[in-house]
């Protein structure tokens, strides 16, 4: 959390007239509503049409961009606090660097790799986007891959670092992260899922990474740390990156990530546009994908090595043409799925259409209820609880877990949930009265705990051995790893948890609970990533206004990211 983020409205007033005794009132209000907005995801705070702005422009906090300042007030009316408006500006300059074309490989064999790993293309059918962002990557070091559950990122990226290796005449140096421990260890099971599937030879395979970091893991990043272990000066040994959960990722995250990178390297983002931004400041996917441009001679080339077909895409482009793809074939949602009818009218922010679809009995696998109580919650967790009476072994048990869960927009709404559930374990046995650990109790993780290797959104369970209680958690090589409760960082119990915790996870079946009214928080990329997470049933409980002020809420967030990148 940023100092001005930190700080009390008074506590800010005071810095900053120290800072110079002279500013005004109107400016200290300015100053505050920046910090507010930045606390909302909002990197700056639009003043173009604001008159109060003249109140800064006098002060000695304020300079133009590039100035030796508190506050940089730019052209086009944005207030930025200094490091806001640094990290935005040197990932922009890099990613523009990123951006530049390098040189195309070798036709014939990228032609041959990419039939065989993805087969030739028919004539008359759709274009292969997979492919297609493939073959863009063969000649681009920065590749954005954007597309919703289902639309093959994975399989994508997979068969991309394949065909990046085996035109390579040398071996390459890869890494895999994401932005959440739980990111992490789904992308490192996926790729190595989809990489048994590969028909390579074996050169080309050991070349590809099978495990994954957090990317402040990567980085080296630690609390109270001055600066990342890896930055400009020491570059990350790698000549490929590829970073899932792009969506997630912050502002200066990012910045710090894209930096981090040796000249050589190749930086491939991958993520869903439509999902919610990070929590902290910046929506750094939704400002690259906010182009997708192609440069008619790049379509040629496309045609010429891989036989697929691009519509022309008007305008002039910006930096990032020809570096970001949109996968939109989903195959885990086709045409007979309500849960993907309903993500596509949420999109559209059609609220009344896509409650209907939530009515309309066609669609099985989604449906709205007024209210759940915790007791049609518990009786929701039955299979996972019959599987820790059992003494199930404990990848049986997060199979079940895994089989459903409650999301909330509010972290008041998932406190009250998990607490009514605990109270009925205790009415029915299954919790000791007034004991916060029991066996098959399930907590995740708040904070990272680089000594344990425990981060953020790592989930485990509660089991009872010889020497006592312990907590396991998956580890990355498919074995579990126990830990003594005392030990573990920050945590909760987790029969409920926010929709931001669950990026970056999927259940068999979700839940959503709207809160009584419609609020700030409740937005259509939150209700959209609540139904993505939903693998074969989604239910949402509250009222039909409330979900329908939230389909059509689209509110931006402020930045100058994707103006800087045009």
């Amino acid at each position: 959390m940023s100092v001005q983020q930190a700080l009390l409205p008074a506590e800010l007033a005071r810095l900053f007239s120290r800072l110079d005794p002279d500013v005004d009132d109107a400016a200290l209000a300015l100053i505050h509503e920046l910090a507010s907005a930045n606390q909302a995801g909002h990197v700056c705070l639009p003043l173009a049409q604001r008159p109060e702005r003249k109140a800064l422009r006098a002060s000695a906090l304020v300079g133009p961009p590039g100035a030796y300042a508190p506050l940089i007030l730019d052209e086009a009316g944005r207030l930025y606090f200094a490091r806001h408006w640094f990290d935005e500006a040197r990932l922009a300059a890099r990613l523009s660097v990123l951006a530049e074309p390098g040189p195309a490989p070798d036709a014939e064999s990228l032609r041959r790799m990419l039939d065989a790993l993805f087969g030739a293309a028919e004539d008359g059918a759709a274009p292969d986007r997979q492919k297609l962002a493939a073959a863009l990557a063969a000649r681009q070091r920065l590749m954005v891959i954007s597309g919703g559950p289902g639309t093959g990122k994975t399989t994508t990226v997979v068969k991309l670092l394949a065909l990046l290796a085996g035109l390579s005449p040398r071996p390459l140096v890869m890494a895999m992260a994401a932005p959440t421990g739980k990111a992490a260890a789904r992308l490192a099971e996926s790729v190595r899922g989809a990489r048994e599937r590969l028909a390579v030879d074996e050169a080309a395979l050991r070349q590809l990474p099978q495990q994954a970091q957090t990317l402040h893991r990567l980085l080296g990043l630690r609390p109270g740390a001055a600066a990342p272990r890896h930055h400009p000066g020491n570059p990350l040994p790698l000549d490929v990156l590829v970073v899932d959960e792009a969506s997630m990722i912050d502002l200066s995250l990012m910045a710090r990530t894209v930096e981090a990178l040796p000249s050589q390297a190749r930086l491939i983002l991958l993520g869903d546009r439509d999902q919610l931004a990070s929590v902290d400041a910046g929506a750094v996917l939704g400002d690259l994908c906010a182009d997708i441009h192609y440069r008619p001679e790049t379509l040629d080339w496309l045609r010429a090595s891989c036989g697929e077909t691009l519509a022309a895409t008007p305008g002039a482009g910006g930096k990032l043409t020809d570096c970001v793809a949109l996968l939109t074939h989903s195959h885990r949602f086709g045409a007979a799925s309500g849960i993907g009818e309903l993500a596509r009218r949420v999109n559209a922010g059609d609220g009344p259409a896509s409650w209907a679809v939530l009515q309309d009995a066609a669609w099985p696998d989604v449906a709205a209820t007024p209210a759940l109580d915790a007791a049609e919650v518990l009786a929701r967790w039955q299979p996972y609880w019959r599987a820790v009476r059992a003494g199930a072994p404990l990848a049986e048990r997060q199979r079940a877990f895994a089989g459903f869960m409650l999301l909330a927009a509010e972290r008041r709404q998932v406190d009250a949930f998990n607490r009514r559930i605990e109270q009925q374990l205790e009415a029915d046995g299954d919790k000791p009265a007034g004991r916060d650990w029991y066996p098959g109790r399930p907590v995740m993780i708040n904070e990272n705990d680089y000594g344990l290797g425990l981060f953020n959104g790592d989930i485990g369970f509660a089991v009872q051995r010889e020497a006592g209680l312990r907590v396991a958690f998956p580890g990355d090589d498919g074995g579990w790893r126990e830990f003594a409760p005392g030990r573990l960082p920050q945590h909760d119990t987790v029969y409920a948890m926010t929709v931001h915790k669950s990026q970056g996870s999927e259940f068999g079946e979700v839940c959503l609970q709207l809160p009584d009214t419609a609020g700030p928080v409740l937005n259509r990329a939150l209700v959209y990533t609540a139904i993505t997470r939903a693998r074969d049933r989604f239910i949402v409980a509250g009222a039909q206004a409330v979900w329908e002020q939230a389909a059509a809420a689209a509110p931006p967030r402020h930045s100058g990211l994707a103006d800087k990148l045009k």
